[in-house]
């Protein structure tokens, strides 16, 4: 045991502690951006759907550092890109997939922005 004081402590020859103590300082990896998944095809990159919404809304709806992206593109199985248009007041969706899942989705985040709407008034 370590607890003990004369106790020997048998080092792994894999990883040493120090070793263990810089991985876990190490800051984690950012996730990457536009890198399709291997369930999308390639063949509904055709006809997006881009619709606008008020830019103080994306961080209620995305998160500050928009990590509910990639969720919402796992559980829709869609592809979707949100950039600040308009000087910031506004943002721009657009949704790739097929279109009852571009519509579905397009219904989803406008809901979310009623309901931050009224939240916030």
């Amino acid at each position: 045991m370590v607890d003990q004081p004369g106790a020997v402590v048998q080092e792994d020859p894999w990883m040493s502690a120090q070793a263990l103590d810089r991985l876990l300082k190490m800051p984690l990896l950012l996730p990457r951006i536009h890198t399709w998944p291997w369930w999308f095809p390639a063949l509904k990159l055709r006809d997006p759907l881009v619709f606008y919404l008020e830019a103080c809304l994306a961080d209620p709806i995305f998160g500050k550092t928009r990590v509910m992206i990639p969720e919402i593109e796992w559980m829709n199985q869609d592809l979707l890109m949100v950039e600040k248009v308009n000087y910031g007041s506004l943002i721009e969706i657009t949704v790739f997939g097929q279109p009852r899942v571009q519509n579905r989705v397009k219904s989803v985040l406008l809901s979310l922005a009623a309901r931050h709407r009224e939240n916030r008034a």
